[in-house]
């Protein structure tokens, strides 16, 4: 019996780890049959044997090393490492220095020095050709840098050079009068959503949102997310990258189409809250049918598999200042609400939100929704058969792209960038690499969506007033008053909402004085998940990593902190207070792991490390915003025990002098 052949044991087998000079490789040994050579062929099968090879893998390594790991010993293609190196290398290092040491290694080929036989040589120089090759095909942001183009010059200056007439050559000097003649169509934000936007007339056709068919909505609300999703850049979702905590080090890179995403999905999420609030005047009754109408949309969302809106739209249900409504809710009828509890379940967070990512397996890449949502008598209530023939041809899937935006993060904050020798993680990579790729088959899928956009629809949608969350609490306010709510607590306990921002964006006039630029949701992860994806990856969170940045996170966090007697420690999410002149209008939060042992001179330096900011910590103090108002800690003081831990873990580093009492709404006292 071969165990190689029946699968009682796997074919690869850890032998140990092998270090050499700027590198740790994993050494596996395999079993492979090979034949002998002066074995006639009709006689092989019968002298079939087994020997045992070394396969290495890349652990860790200088950059160099990493590099040079692109090829084999014998100058052959890495091709499932070249992947993951090409996914994920921009958290380590830029473009031009990967460029730089892949033409410093071909030209190295033509050096007489090199104790490498011809046919090596050859074969090396065709594989970084084609490793090249694959770079410019698959990732052509990389080399999008105007106004110069000093990375695409340099790859067009070494075809040109070494490979004249290749496809490299064509293919570069091609792009290169493309970029030059303004041709390229950047994705993201600054693609698509402002083409849409630039086909807006001074006059467009007003629809009455209650008179709009539910899979008429849905149909066009997928369109945007899914044009959104095929351009997204899935390296740009790596946590390292999106937050960009390295800017002191001159890296400068702007996610815009996760950037994208994230504005639609709030997009979203703000035009609901708005047509349920919007309109004072009207019976409790009426307001139910609004709540009934984003159901129903909800509903066929969930039958074209669009995990954005959908989660998008439940969260604005149960946004504070929806579910206070007890009035408008006790007017929805039965049937409703139990479908929109089992939409809302999709998305729970037990288990580490188990049931949208089992139906993302499931789903991914299917032709119909799951089986046994497709069963279920309960979801498909009000749903006629017509509908649900139509929708069932729909193939693609959109995903919530908070879940791997949170797993992506969890992956950044538990494993460290670099080994204490000052190596490489590239064992870090292939984990984040997992990910960028359920998002890139997702993506395939998503190509098998064919929806017509209606542009009089999408003007429409765009032109509703949107408010911000104070706004939209003060006008639920004036609907329902908080005094004429006899079971508030009650409602509040049954329905959750928890809010997940990116940031907040004023708009103009024409919109709202204010606007979310984030993730409605509930909270995407806890510090359970962060400690429990520490505990998985045995990385101990000690002082040395009690600083780690997750991401550009505010308001109610996807890392949000609790006090629990048993964690060492919570995610804070810590703003810089400047003028929103300086920002473009946008709040963004940087988020810190505490450590039980952190003091606020540590918690300040590392806020100032995360912005790039020089200078003493003296300058800055930290203060805590509450409710109510704010708390300043004092110098010298164990922040993880001074923090109210009740409200949002939310903070302002700002100078000292900003700090008198004028600047703040009301001062608190220990």
């Amino acid at each position: 019996m071969n165990p190689f052949i029946d699968g009682s044991q796997p074919s690869l087998k850890l032998w140990g780890e092998e270090e050499t000079d700027g590198a740790v490789y994993y050494v596996y040994l395999k079993k492979v049959r090979y034949h002998h050579a002066t074995v006639d062929y009709s006689d092989q099968v019968s002298h079939l044997e087994w020997e045992t090879v070394r396969v290495k893998m890349v652990k860790a390594g200088t950059l160099e090393k990493l590099v040079e790991s692109l090829t084999t010993d014998s100058g052959e293609l890495e091709s499932t490492y070249m992947n993951i190196f090409l996914s994920t290398y921009r958290s380590f290092s830029t473009p031009d220095q990967v460029l730089s040491l892949l033409l410093k290694r071909y030209e190295q080929m033509h050096e007489d020095n090199m104790d490498l036989s011809p046919e090596t040589k050859e074969q090396l120089k065709q594989t970084l050709e084609k490793v090249l090759l694959v770079w410019f095909d698959m990732y052509p942001e990389d080399f999008y840098e105007p106004p110069q183009f000093l990375t695409l010059l340099k790859v067009k200056e070494f075809a040109s050079k070494y490979v004249p007439g290749s496809l490299l050559d064509v293919r570069a000097k091609h792009r290169f009068f493309k970029y030059n003649n303004n041709e390229y169509e950047e994705n993201g934000s600054s693609g698509f959503l402002d083409a849409t936007i630039g086909k807006r007339r001074y006059s467009f056709r007003t629809f009455n949102f209650l008179d709009i068919p539910e899979k008429d909505f849905a149909l066009q609300l997928t369109y945007v997310d899914n044009e959104l999703f095929k351009r997204l850049i899935p390296h740009h979702c790596l946590g390292s990258v999106w937050s960009r905590r390295d800017k002191a080090r001159g890296w400068s890179v702007t996610p815009s189409t996760v950037t994208a995403t994230v504005n639609q999905f709030n997009a979203v999420s703000l035009r609901v809250i708005s047509t349920i609030l919007s309109d004072l005047s009207l019976k409790p009754i009426l307001r139910s049918k609004i709540i009934v109408k984003w159901v129903n949309i909800a509903q066929d969302l969930r039958l074209l598999k669009n995990f954005s809106s959908l989660k998008a739209i439940t969260a604005a249900l149960q946004s504070n200042s929806v579910h206070r409504l007890t009035k408008t809710w006790l007017s929805v009828p039965r049937d409703r609400i139990e479908i929109f509890t089992e939409l809302a379940k999709i998305f729970s967070e037990e288990n580490n939100q188990t049931n949208c990512r089992n139906l993302l397996i499931k789903e991914g890449s299917a032709k119909f929704v799951d089986t046994l949502c497709s069963n279920n008598k309960q979801f498909h209530k009000g749903v006629d058969k017509s509908s649900q023939e139509n929708t069932y041809t729909m193939q693609g899937t959109i995903p919530y792209l908070g879940t791997f935006l949170t797993d992506l993060t969890m992956i950044d904050v538990a494993i460290p960038d670099y080994y204490p020798n000052g190596l490489i993680n590239f064992d870090k990579r292939r984990k984040e690499f997992e990910i960028l790729a359920q998002i890139k088959l997702l993506q395939s899928a998503a190509n098998n969506y064919d929806i017509q956009e209606d542009v009089e629809f999408q003007e429409w949608f765009s032109s509703i007033q949107v408010f911000d969350e104070k706004e939209s609490y003060e006008l639920s306010c004036l609907i329902e008053p908080q005094e004429s709510i006899p079971n508030r607590k009650h409602m509040l306990d049954t329905v959750k909402s928890s809010v997940f921002k990116w940031g907040h964006q004023k708009s103009d006039s024409s919109s709202s004085a204010g606007s979310s630029n984030g993730f409605f949701s509930e909270k995407n992860c806890s510090e359970s998940n962060v400690a429990n994806c520490i505990k998985e990856t045995n990385v101990k969170a000690s002082k040395s990593y009690s600083c780690l940045s997750l991401s550009h996170l505010s308001a109610n966090p996807m890392l949000n902190g609790t006090c629990n007697s048993s964690q060492e420690f919570y995610i804070i999410k810590v703003s810089l207070e400047q003028n929103q002149s300086d920002t473009g209008g946008i709040n963004m939060y940087k988020s810190i792991m505490l450590n039980n042992c952190d003091r606020t001179r540590s918690v300040i330096t590392c806020a100032m490390a995360k912005y790039g900011i020089d200078g003493d910590p003296e300058e800055y103090c930290l203060a805590q915003v509450l409710p109510e108002g704010e708390i300043v800690i004092p110098d010298s003081t164990n922040v993880y025990y001074a923090v109210n831990p009740a409200p949002d873990l939310k903070f302002i580093l700002r100078r000292k002098h900003k700090t008198d009492s004028s600047r703040r709404k009301k001062k608190l006292l220990f």
